[in-house]
């Protein structure tokens, strides 16, 4: 959809955001709150919403004045000078997002006790400046009442990114509660709260006064460790309503959760501020971008002499994915460009999110992200830039992935000693224990992949009994670990054994994450597998269970998590054979195929894919006509996704004059391995002498002499 609103080009004006070669922030200091102005040249284009009047409400750049109708929701955010550079694009964004609704919105900057570089008092982590002005709001600083009904809290990271008001139906949703954010998915905590809906009310009131004076809070600890303990308290719980990771938010590697046009924020947590920055860029400039125009500064008049511009939601967000990678690697780029210490630690951070997006894309860019990698922890270790023993890590990973083992083990080895050194000579503080056991883990990981069981579920029991201690037997941290016991022996075929330990991992999750969290469904699909292969009928209702969820959340990410473990399911019921076994196969493969059809739609590859992965096995129990019919859909999905040329087209080609030969439909076959010779020759490197196209030349003979003996027969 697109709207129009109101725009102005000025000249030493207050405003929001403003686009230009200049920016420049300066503070107020009136009030407990202070005020974001930018001052910029003429005819600097301002992409936000002019008419609504902003004026200083307390010391904040606010939308609101008292005596206006109240509104439903007041967004609130904070920026400082060090990130004005990328949040000035977050800022414009929920701008014009704010206005589309008639939702105020004020924009703060370092509480008064702090400064730029740290804008809360000396000793206390940086993230509680949103505590207190949230505070504040509650203590009713605009002399009246809290601006709106609900405040909106936004981080300077965080990002709108579709046209509707999702806040409302969360607000009827959930009736009774105060509070409403996403779960934590980067483990600092219950609940992330860079994103968070609080209602205005004495309650709210007295539970942000107990977060901003929490032992936590003054011993300088991160903000979201305090809110967890006090969600956890019972005369707090049943006030706050903590959604799955990815309702109101996005995970620390985006592209896990992230679902273009269904995600109604993209939060970069940790990423670089040049990728912030970039991202924040090239969203606005799509927003502010009418359709069929050129750039973001064209005009248009609408007959009175003031000027419009259309704001435009609808476009693809194929952009995003080369935004970031390029992003990255400018930033990483500072490897033997610079001895600037900052720029390089700098680099080695976007190094891991870099070399992460490649190892997951699919197929798997291992060699990139080793590449990658290996660049950072040589720098990291000639420049002495820190985190070497973690970042040897990274690298052992991706050397396991691919299947460099024993090369991989002795990097794991080599950063568990060293970061062992770090504990105990406390170049590393307690806080830092976690780290170990995820080295000992991918340890593990390394041994289960060479085929070392015994020695895998060693180091995987050894990170267990420690994150024991360290946080309890019901957190979630433990049952991730749990979950991965359980995968080793359910690899060696000990289901039985296996389930025992997904129940447990099941069991914790269900109770702190929630039946409808994501990770709480891949352990249940886990489960559900191990029952099924060791003959426990529990496990289809689990299963159904599992598939429900799926379906509902709707995420990519997740659809591929648990089809790839139904995919496995399916292909151990083909292989055991017999009639009753073909049967399950074939009804998993119909369970895989509405996963994939909720996370990724019917015209994608990837339900292409499962499309033919059923039909290969109905082929298998001889129902060849139906297979005929499911390869020919697969066909249409694939020449829809990659047009008519594709390799994946040829396969489809291939499968489909299989099966038309088999049921004797010679002529037809003939043509279908013909076209799938076509494209070959055209696509692969050796042409006409590619095996593959050989093989069905081959073929298409063959179907041409069977069919013309077929046609003498008939004589």
């Amino acid at each position: 959809m697109t709207m129009t609103v109101k725009l102005t080009r000025v000249s030493k004006v207050m405003a929001i955001m403003v686009l230009g070669a200049v920016w420049s922030w300066s503070w107020s200091s009136s009030g407990g709150m202070g005020m974001v102005m930018a001052q910029e040249d003429d005819d600097d284009v301002i992409c936000s919403a002019a008419n609504y009047n902003w004026t200083v409400v307390g010391g904040a750049a606010s939308a609101w004045r008292p005596g206006d109708d109240i509104p439903d929701v007041h967004i609130v955010m904070q920026v400082t000078d060090p990130i004005g550079e990328y949040a000035k694009y977050s800022v414009a964004v929920a701008s014009l997002w704010a206005q589309t609704h008639d939702f105020t919105m004020a924009v703060h900057s370092q509480l008064p006790e702090g400064t730029p570089e740290h804008p809360t008092p000396e000793g206390m982590d940086h993230r509680f400046g949103k505590v207190a002005l949230m505070k504040e709001y509650m203590e009713d600083v605009h002399g009246g009442s809290c601006p709106a009904e609900w405040l909106l809290w936004l981080d300077a990271d965080v990002l709108m990114t579709v046209e509707y008001d999702w806040t409302r139906p969360l607000i009827e949703t959930y009736p009774d509660s105060h509070i409403i954010g996403s779960r934590d998915i980067g483990g600092e905590g219950v609940m992330n709260s860079g994103v968070m809906l609080v209602k205005c009310s004495e309650w709210s009131s007295l539970f942000f006064e107990q977060w901003w004076t929490h032992p936590l809070a003054t011993a300088g600890k991160p903000d979201q460790l305090a809110l967890g303990e006090l969600i956890d308290l019972p005369e707090n719980s049943e006030y706050v309503t903590v959604l799955s990771g990815e309702a109101i938010n996005t995970a620390p590697f985006w592209w896990h959760s992230f679902v273009p046009g269904v995600s109604p924020v993209l939060h970069l947590i940790n990423q670089p501020k040049e990728t912030r920055r970039a991202v924040g860029s090239a969203l606005l400039s799509k927003l502010c971008t009418a359709p069929g125009a050129d750039s973001m500064d064209e005009f248009e008049e609408d007959g009175s002499g003031s000027e419009y511009m259309t704001v435009n939601w609808n476009w693809s967000w194929e952009w995003l994915a080369t935004e970031y990678v390029t992003s990255l690697e400018t930033i990483t780029g500072a490897f033997g460009t610079t001895e600037d210490k900052e720029a390089m630690i700098q680099a080695s951070k976007a190094s891991e999110f870099l070399a992460s997006y490649f190892s997951e894309q699919n197929p798997p860019q291992h060699d990139k992200a080793l590449r990658v990698l290996d660049t950072s922890l040589r720098y990291t270790e000639k420049h002495e830039l820190g985190g070497t023993a973690l970042l040897m890590a990274r690298v052992a990973e991706t050397l396991t992935a691919l299947g460099r083992y024993e090369q991989a083990d002795g990097l794991f080895n080599a950063a568990q000693n060293q970061y062992q050194h770090q504990l105990k000579t406390g170049l590393t503080g307690p806080e830092g224990t976690p780290a170990l056991y995820q080295i000992i883990k991918g340890r593990a990981g390394a041994a289960m992949a060479n085929k070392k069981g015994e020695l895998a579920l060693e180091l995987y029991h050894t990170a267990l009994a420690g994150q024991e201690k360290y946080y309890g037997k019901e957190h979630v941290a433990v049952a991730v670990t749990v979950d991965e016991i359980g995968t080793a022996f359910a690899k060696y075929g000990q289901h039985a054994k296996a389930a025992e330990y997904f129940v447990r991992a099941a069991t914790i999750n269900d109770e702190k994450l929630g039946l409808h969290d994501p990770t709480s469904i891949v352990v249940r699909c886990h489960l559900a597998v191990a029952y099924l292969r060791s003959g426990n009928p529990a496990g289809d209702d689990v299963l159904a269970h599992a598939v429900a969820e799926t379906v509902k959340l709707g995420s990519p990410h997740l659809a591929r998590k648990v089809s790839g473990r139904l995919s496995a399911l399916a292909t151990s019921f083909e292989n055991a054979g017999g009639e009753e076994n073909s049967f399950k196969a074939l009804y998993v493969h119909s369970l895989v195929t509405e996963v994939i059809e909720a996370g990724f739609g019917k015209v994608s590859a990837e339900f292409a894919t499962a499309v033919g992965n059923m039909a290969t096995t109905l082929v298998g129990g001889d129902k060849v006509r139906d297979a005929l019919l499911l390869f020919e859909s697969a066909l249409e999905v694939d020449r829809e996704v990659y047009g008519e040329e594709d390799l994946a087209v040829a396969t489809d080609h291939f499968n489909i004059g299989y099966v038309q030969s088999k049921l004797g439909m010679f002529t037809e076959a003939a043509e279908s391995f013909d076209n799938s010779a076509a494209i070959r020759a055209a696509k692969l490197p050796m042409g006409e002498a590619a095996e593959e196209v050989v093989q069905a030349r081959s073929r298409a003979a063959k179907a041409r002499k069977a069919g013309g003996a077929a046609s003498k027969m008939e004589l």
